[in-house]
């Protein structure tokens, strides 16, 4: 077996155990409801946010050899500047992509563009969306699944495999494991485009520090469009 191949399917093993890690975090809320603790939902993205974070940076530290130094590199500042330029347009490019999307599988996904999102962000779990899960999901599959591929594989099939893997997590998975019939891969068709854009800056720009910046302002721009 190659190393080729053997990192290929390193990265399918750690998004693997990543799902599995975020299923594990998320039974948090049993045992809230367990202890009584009645008004749990009303942060439950939060509380999730931060612990996933937490798990990915636990990881991470480990990975790098317990240490966090130089973990975001410096960088031109241009990147930054295409970073936020393209998380706040990515929501504009969704129009055509679920046009093409639509065309394949029949359906009739559309974006009203309506821009009466500003008041979501009084909501305090905002934060998790806008900030925790952007930073420990690019971490994850940026600065860790990406940058192992770009070592054993060609920089197109990094890019491309580590977006999938990204997609993958915004998948209908567990309506597979329960054969469940409401099987939506909209979002996954959507997201493979959006991980396909950070890793070219991430590639581009040799931090992991523009791929947050554009994940960031794309998850802002979902919430206020």
């Amino acid at each position: 077996m190659n190393n080729e191949l053997i990192s290929i399917l390193k990265a399918i093993l750690a998004t693997l155990l990543y799902l599995i890690g975020i299923e594990l975090i998320g039974s948090w809320s049993l045992i809230a409801e367990t202890i009584g603790f009645e008004s749990y939902y009303k942060y439950y993205f939060l509380i999730q946010g931060t612990l996933q974070l937490i798990g990915v940076l636990i990881f991470i530290y480990f990975v790098r050899k317990r240490t966090f130094k130089n973990l975001i590199k410096k960088t031109h500042r241009k990147w930054y500047l295409f970073a936020l330029i393209l998380g706040i347009s990515f929501v504009f490019m969704q129009t055509p992509l679920k046009w093409i999307y639509n065309l394949l599988f029949g359906t009739e996904y559309h974006i009203a563009y309506r821009f009466d999102g500003l008041p979501k962000f009084k909501n305090i779990n905002m934060i998790s969306a806008i900030l925790m899960i952007p930073i420990g999901e690019e971490l994850f599959f940026r600065e860790y699944v990406q940058n192992n591929l770009q070592k054993k594989t060609k920089t197109i099939v990094a890019i491309l495999l580590a977006s999938i893997l990204f997609a993958s997590i915004h998948s209908p998975y567990m309506n597979l494991i329960l054969e469940s019939s409401k099987q939506d891969w909209h979002l996954f068709y959507l997201t493979i485009f959006g991980g396909i854009i950070s890793g070219i800056l991430y590639f581009k720009s040799k931090s992991i520090g523009p791929s947050i910046v554009f994940h960031m302002f794309w998850n802002i721009m979902v919430y206020i469009v």
